[in-house]
């Protein structure tokens, strides 16, 4: 395969090539609106990939909430996989008719409940056929097993929280319906819905994303993302009619490597049909250009001047070691800084030179600890100790991975720990708009007070300037 198509993506040449091996199972997933006029458990009674199993996604689902193929619990979810046969370990991959359409839905609840080795045939069913490969009849007879769910919440929206990013326009929503439907010219196909959008959101229809069944090739992907309007190293919410095509986009995220993603299970079939949620209707909103040159932000001075009376308990289920480095390696430390603070434009120490940078970090004054989340590096902060009164939280971050996995108030409150080790009179840190969106209230909740403000021009570092400067390293 090569490196410019998705990893989660495998041909039917290869699929065919495993069938029968053990632990390798197939699932048909295939799903229809009803303009398709397409019937998927009864084109899969009359022929299907051998082996493959039926995943009925209007029977394994949630059927308490009134919206249509909710996501089941994890433990109803078990229950119904493994009666497919299906375990937590085994290599599974989805299919559907056309491609990409409802496979990637089951693709998606699949990985969020544990299983990992999870891919989708790039032709779907319609191009196993027209490659004139086997099929069979019927449904197979299938040994029980146990699925073990490892249910990851963080990756499913729920409409409260829906509610809240529209309501403060800190993440993105990538809407993966047609435009006509995004724009409200065309009505929705389920009665009582209002048609349009809403307020901030992105429209990627999930049909652009293949062709003739084939998964579009990673650099189309990304651009379709950037024409949209949509930062790749922010968070994306994924949302469409009823859930299900909102993972084509999650899949296509995913393919480019990014996973501060999640997806809202209820999507238009909930926020439209309710009378409570506001709705636009039109076009996106036009795309923020902004020419080569520097960004404007908003700087908040703080400072802290008693050490911080909150305690927290370690995170649990995850292995965490915090290490103050000696004598840190300029490169370890550029892959730190870069990894860290790439979305929120962080430039200055990459741009110091080889003989600048050695002397700040050999500085006694200053000291670099670096947070490891399960023996990976996924964090670290700096200290800076001006004189014997003050010291200054020069940086603290997290890697994206480690965003979400709960560790981040408690990091910091290591952090300031380290800071208060030496009784200065003062903790001072500055943060401005194009850090986290929460950084600031982060650190009043932990005990800093804002002092000043002041404009700033930030001159963002590009790919290739981070790319010449890790060769130097």
């Amino acid at each position: 395969m090569t490196t410019d198509k998705s990893r989660f993506v495998v041909s039917a040449d290869w699929v065919e090539q495993q069938l029968g091996t053990p632990h390798f199972k197939v699932v048909d997933a295939s799903w229809y609106l009803p303009a398709h006029n397409r019937n998927g458990k009864q084109e899969y009674l009359a022929g299907h990939i051998p082996g493959a199993v039926f995943f009925d996604q209007d029977v394994i689902a949630d059927h308490e909430t009134g919206l249509p193929h909710s996501l089941p619990s994890p433990q109803f979810f078990a229950q119904e996989v493994g009666n497919l046969g299906i375990g937590e370990h085994d290599t599974i991959v989805v299919y559907d008719g056309p491609g990409f359409f409802s496979a990637p839905r089951v693709w998606w609840m699949l990985r969020v409940m544990g299983a990992e080795k999870v891919y989708v045939l790039d032709g779907g069913l319609d191009g196993w056929k027209a490659a004139a490969k086997p099929l069979e009849s019927g449904s197979p007879d299938v040994e029980p097993v146990t699925f073990e769910v490892h249910f990851n919440p963080k990756r499913v929206t729920s409409f409260a929280a829906m509610r809240s990013i529209v309501d403060q326009g800190d993440e993105q929503v990538a809407d993966a319906r047609g435009a006509g439907r995004f724009t409200g010219d065309e009505a929705e196909p389920r009665a009582g819905m209002r048609s349009g959008h809403m307020p901030g959101a992105r429209n990627l229809p999930a049909t652009a994303f293949s062709e003739n069944g084939r998964f579009k090739d990673l650099p189309t992907i990304r651009r379709m993302f950037t024409d949209a309007g949509i930062d790749l190293t922010q968070p994306v919410v994924t949302s469409c009619g009823s859930g299900v095509t909102a993972a084509v986009i999650t899949l296509a995220l995913e393919s480019l490597g990014h996973f501060d993603n999640s997806l809202y299970d209820g999507s238009w079939s909930e926020w439209g049909s309710r009378q409570d949620t506001p709705v636009v209707t039109g076009p996106a909103e036009p795309i923020a250009t902004s020419e080569n040159g520097p960004i404007k932000a908003h700087v908040t001075q703080l400072e802290m001047t008693s050490a911080p009376k909150v305690s927290l308990p370690v995170p649990v289920n995850i292995q965490t070691a915090i290490m103050r480095t000696t004598d840190i390696p300029l490169h370890f430390y550029r892959y730190l800084y870069w990894r860290v603070g790439k979305r929120w434009h962080w430039q200055k120490r990459m741009r110091m030179s080889d003989a600048e940078l050695s002397a700040t970090l050999r500085d006694p004054a200053n000291s670099v600890t670096v947070l490891y989340l399960n023996g990976a590096p996924a964090g670290f902060f700096e200290l800076n100790r001006i004189d014997a009164d003050v010291t200054e939280l020069s940086y603290f971050g997290l890697m994206e991975e480690a965003i979400g996995a709960g560790v981040g108030k408690w990091f910091l409150l290591q952090a300031l720990y380290a800071a208060w080790q030496d009784n200065p009179k003062k903790i001072t840190v500055s943060t401005n708009t194009l850090d986290h969106p929460r950084a600031l209230q982060l650190y009043q909740m932990m005990g800093f007070s804002p002092v000043s403000t002041h404009e700033a021009w930030v001159e963002p570092l590009t790919d290739s300037e981070y790319l010449e400067i890790s060769r130097r390293s």
